[in-house]
């Protein structure tokens, strides 16, 4: 039986591959997230005004998506299957936000949450069990953009550059963001300052997360002054 369970793809959850766990993985939908949408209608208008993107610079928003996931429990006995029904249900359901990856998905994971199983079924000594997960919109990148792994490196998207550069004055960068928007963690050994598309930000020795401060999608040009080492931390986003 664990020779079968092994030699199918599946999903990492909470740190435990569903091999692990014991269980097989038969089927997964993972759906698209929904757009936040904020209109409003007036009368005598045909049609609404959408102020969807209003507070957030233009950028579209999404809500969170879910993902489901049938996975049989087998076992040799009616007993066997009771235990390994609640050692599934701890693994998944005690426990917040975690990461959700699959076997056939290399390069990135989503950061997702059980919020319902939302069935249980046995035959004889078999088990059957749907997982709902509620995850945040956007699937996220294994890696750091800027690590030197050249085994994960997606030729298709990624960029080989570097994600931290050395400063004594002042001087000019481009950053590639491969994906959509993100918000970095900047991490300076000294006080700098930044500009860039013509607003200036004050960053501090250690990890900074400037609210509202968004690299853009491909090119990201900026200018920071200051002595000491800056650097950029951040995943790539994608649908």
């Amino acid at each position: 039986m664990n020779e079968l369970i092994s030699s199918l793809r599946g999903f990492t959850f909470n740190g435990k591959h569903n091999t692990e766990a014991g269980v097989v993985m038969h089927n997964k939908s993972i759906q698209p997230p929904s757009k936040k949408k904020v209109k409003e209608s007036v009368p005598f208008q045909n049609g609404s005004y959408d102020f969807s993107t209003v507070g957030s610079n233009g950028e579209i928003t999404y809500n969170e998506r879910e993902i489901t996931i049938i996975i049989g429990l087998p076992s040799d006995t009616k007993e066997q299957l009771q235990v390994l029904y609640s050692n599934v249900l701890e693994w998944i359901e005690d426990t917040g936000p975690q990461r959700l990856s699959f076997d056939v998905i290399r390069d990135y994971f989503y950061m997702a949450e059980v919020e319902d199983v939302s069935s249980f079924e046995e035959f004889m000594e078999f088990g059957r069990m749907t997982l709902i997960f509620k995850a945040y919109p956007f699937k996220l990148s294994c890696e750091y953009v800027g690590t030197d792994i050249w085994d994960i490196f997606n030729f298709e998207e990624d960029y080989a550059q570097n994600n931290t550069f050395d400063i004594n004055g002042s001087r000019s960068i481009l950053l590639y963001n491969p994906r959509r928007p993100v918000g970095p963690i900047i991490n300076c050994t000294s006080s700098m300052t930044m500009t860039k598309d013509d607003k200036t930000y004050n960053l501090l020795p250690g990890d900074n997360k400037i609210y509202g401060f968004r690299l853009n999608k491909i090119e990201n040009k900026m200018l920071i002054k200051g002595t000491g080492k800056i650097k950029f931390i951040f995943r790539k986003e994608s649908l």
